[in-house]
């Protein structure tokens, strides 16, 4: 039997020839969606400031729907967004500058707009996400991390060793 990780399917996710994997098997050509095969979906938080110029209704509105677009676009669904207290305006640790059109300007920001979603993607497709964000001027800084779920047999695996041992003991 071949080792597992000789065992894996490989695809090419690109348009040009299809390259050799590990264990020597040509790639279909073809990306997982069309061999049937799902990537599997993460449920990841993203927290994220937005600049106290457009902290307003409609420009919290806009970055949240350009947001809802890049996740929906991309296979994905957003789950809760929360911006209300303790989160929404708050004052920031240090100053950020602005930056406009990827330029640095003379305006520093003391305080921004801070929003919290949850939402379920693939892992691949969370860069297109950050290009998105890197590419909205009111988003000034943003930190996204993947939700760990422990499953209800954590706890009881965690006290098996110790029950054993008391047996073992007697």
């Amino acid at each position: 039997m071949a080792p597992r990780h000789l065992a894996r399917p490989c695809f090419s996710f690109c348009s040009a020839a299809p390259l050799a994997c590990a264990a020597g098997n040509e790639t279909s050509g073809t990306s997982p969606e069309e061999d049937g095969v799902r990537e599997r979906q993460r449920d990841y938080e993203i927290v994220f400031v937005i600049s106290p110029l457009a902290a307003n209704d409609e420009g919290v509105a806009a970055v949240l729907e350009r947001l809802r677009q890049t996740i929906d676009q991309q296979g994905g669904e957003v789950g809760a967004i929360n911006h209300a207290a303790p989160w929404g305006r708050r004052k920031l640790a240090y100053p950020i500058r602005e930056y406009v059109s990827g330029e640095a300007s003379r305006r520093n920001f003391t305080e921004g707009f801070y929003v919290l979603m949850n939402f379920r993607l693939g892992a691949a497709k969370v860069i297109e996400l950050e290009r998105t964000i890197k590419l909205t001027d009111t988003i000034l800084r943003y930190l996204i991390t993947v939700i760990e779920h422990k499953g209800k047999g954590s706890t009881s695996t965690a006290a098996a060793p110790e029950a054993v041992a008391e047996t073992s003991e007697a």
